[in-house]
């Protein structure tokens, strides 16, 4: 599949990237905009996710969709069909095509490493989904590239602009629960989501999947480094359907001060439970505490059909996409056009997958396993 030209595309020639315009994009050494009123982004992976990114961007000025590579034709006929973007079928061709000056990888966990290193390198900036990859390796290779090159990358964890956790953010930093002494976290799923969303769960592991989301908002609420990691992980619902992954992952994460997180992902919940992503998250301080449970989005239906509880988080709304993935969208293009710098850093970003490595590790090794990892 080469370009998909369905929709008019401005892409006029070949530059090498972005730089400081007077509109205060941010400046990569070699590369520049003058001359062009729009940030250009180009996605890559054009399913669900992608879409998604490419709706919440259109919202904002000065932001152009310059293409997306996708390998699925007919995954990629229908992002252009939406978007009257050109597609590719490879990342490579996609950041050839023309200037760009951010990407949105969203490609499944297991393959992000390749479009971010070559994006890196080529000096693009990046918001990489969560995980930022799943392999301690793979995740050095694209802060090595990116910090070579001066690239910027945000990893995608969108809790850091839910208004629940915001508020939990702030009433933790005001002093409102004293110190934190423990937290502890259940996001989960039905059955579904690994046998009917996913065709590549047997690549993935709740580990990655939910607890990119977790392991993030612990350490945000702990504000301190996790020294030590001790987890368990079970297979028989979901082995027994042909999908050799985990069923559930159990992780308690130990701080440099003593203090602990108890981390809970299962996807092998029963389909007829009322909310397919049931979702808790508790900080315990020395004076109080801080209860976010998410499961029950505000609204239950009943019918003949069964009982419901509807994710009404994530609306779209005269054909746009709406919540806070999509206003973790419209913050990175604030990042890109200098107005703000990005809620997560990439040491963050590397801090994180290297709990959730030293998590599969300890569940192989049925041991606690000591951070920092050794780099290989």
């Amino acid at each position: 599949m080469g370009a998909n030209v369905r929709g008019e595309s401005s892409i006029t020639g070949r530059a090498t990237g972005p730089s400081t315009s007077s509109r205060g994009l941010r400046e990569l050494p070699g590369h520049h905009t003058q001359g062009r009123e729009t940030v250009r982004v180009g996605i890559v992976g054009a399913g669900l996710r992608g879409s998604m990114f490419a709706n919440a961007l259109l919202q904002v000025g000065d932001v152009e969709i310059a293409g997306a590579a996708e390998p699925n034709d007919a995954v990629a006929q229908r992002f252009a069909d939406e978007f009257g973007s050109p597609t590719f079928a490879s990342a490579t061709e996609l950041y050839e095509s023309g200037p760009l000056d951010a990407v949105i990888v969203a490609t499944p966990d297991f393959a992000h490493e390749q479009p971010a290193v070559e994006a890196a390198r080529r000096g693009i900036h990046l918001l990489v989904e969560k995980p930022l990859a799943t392999t301690l390796e793979a995740a050095h290779a694209i802060a090595d590239a990116a910090r070579e090159s001066g690239s910027m990358v945000v990893a995608a964890f969108e809790n850091r602009w839910n208004p629940a956790f915001l508020e939990a953010k702030a009433a933790v930093a005001a002093g409102q629960i004293g110190e934190v002494i423990s937290q502890s976290a259940f996001l989960s799923s039905t059955t579904r989501v690994p046998t009917q969303m996913l065709s590549w769960a047997e690549k993935t592991s709740p580990t990655w999947f939910f607890m990119s989301h977790t392991v993030d908002l612990a350490m945000m609420f702990a504000g301190r480094p996790v020294v030590s990691v001790y987890a368990k992980g079970s297979k028989k619902v979901l082995i027994a359907q042909g999908i050799d992954t985990y069923d559930g992952v159990q992780a308690i994460l130990t701080f440099d001060d003593g203090t602990t997180a108890v981390l809970d992902s299962t996807w092998a919940l029963p389909d007829n439970l009322p909310s397919p992503f049931p979702f808790r998250f508790e900080v315990r301080g020395t004076t109080g505490s801080v209860l976010i449970d998410q499961t029950n989005q505000s609204v239950a239906i009943s019918g003949p059909a069964g009982y419901a509880w509807p994710r009404t988080y994530f609306p779209t709304a005269d054909g746009r996409f709406h919540g806070f993935p999509a206003w973790m969208a419209h913050a990175f293009a604030d990042n890109l056009m200098g107005k703000t710098e990005p809620e997560v850093s990439l040491d963050h970003a590397l801090a994180v997958t290297e709990v959730q490595v030293a998590i599969e590790q300890s569940i192989a090794a049925g041991t606690e396993i000591t951070l920092p990892l050794p780099r290989s």
